[in-house]
């Protein structure tokens, strides 16, 4: 008889060998367009990084045609520096979500894959429960058909006795089956969990990486606005300019 737990799990190992093949074929969730929540963030980056691309490439040309001490000078270095630093935000934000959600795929993964590994000892007993049913079913069908050849009246029992023997096989078959997907889910599975595990790898890396990025751009923007203020100084005669500015004004 099967058990009600390898029952369940027999089922649960058709669902990942599911599962295992749409990884095989590229089916599987990716991180871009999983949850909404994360494609909102995708499109905030997305949005940001025009908004601040716009800006920054019109930067110079734009302080390039102003007096030194413009106030638009200011204002517009500000104005980059804010859409950097809300880019640094909407990209910190979207890298910290699709971190989070590699870490609860490979988890549920995981999970899974441990799952499956525990079916093999259920099957296995399973297998060893079926054996001695068969032989015992397959006796009785023996003996009853010899008796039909004695008395019809055995006819009937004898034919309820071959439902019972077919759905015994049924069972075998099943469990036949589910020993094959669970071997290919579980090699599948563990490729899962590499590839989840690389991905929140990669993802980490990333995340250290663009912060070192986000820190550069910012003390850029903050030089860039130090460096306007010094030349409206120097223009005022607050400031003595340097020797190269100097000649620079010369020629």
């Amino acid at each position: 008889m099967i058990r009600p737990s390898t029952a369940g799990r027999v089922y649960l190992c058709l669902l990942t060998a599911g599962f295992a093949s749409a990884q095989n074929q590229g089916t599987a969730p990716h991180i871009a367009s999983a949850p909404p929540a994360l494609a909102s963030l995708e499109q905030n980056v997305k949005d940001r990084t025009v908004e601040w691309n716009r800006l920054a490439q019109s930067l110079e040309g734009s302080l390039v045609r102003l007096l030194p001490c413009d106030p638009k000078i200011a204002a517009s270095i500000n104005a980059v520096t804010k859409a950097s630093d809300a880019r640094t935000a909407a990209v910190a934000a979207y890298l910290d979500a699709a971190n989070r959600q590699a870490q609860l795929q490979a988890s549920a993964a995981q999970l899974v894959l441990a799952s499956v590994k525990g079916l093999d000892v259920d099957l296995a007993a399973e297998k060893s429960d079926l054996a001695p049913e068969r032989a015992g079913l397959d006796g009785q069908l023996a003996n009853l058909t010899q008796s039909v050849q004695r008395r019809a009246s055995l006819t009937a029992p004898q034919d309820s006795l071959k439902q019972i023997v077919a759905l015994q096989q049924q069972r075998s078959d099943a469990v036949d089956a589910a020993v094959t997907h669970a071997d290919v889910s579980a090699t599948d599975l563990a490729d899962a969990v590499m590839q989840f595990q690389a991905r929140q790898a990669a993802l980490a890396e990333l995340q250290t990486a663009y912060g070192t990025e986000a820190t550069r751009w910012h003390a850029y923007y903050t030089a860039r606005l130090a460096r306007a203020q010094m030349e409206c100084s120097i223009s005022k005669g607050i400031v003595p300019a340097p020797k190269g500015a100097a000649k620079g004004k010369k020629q």
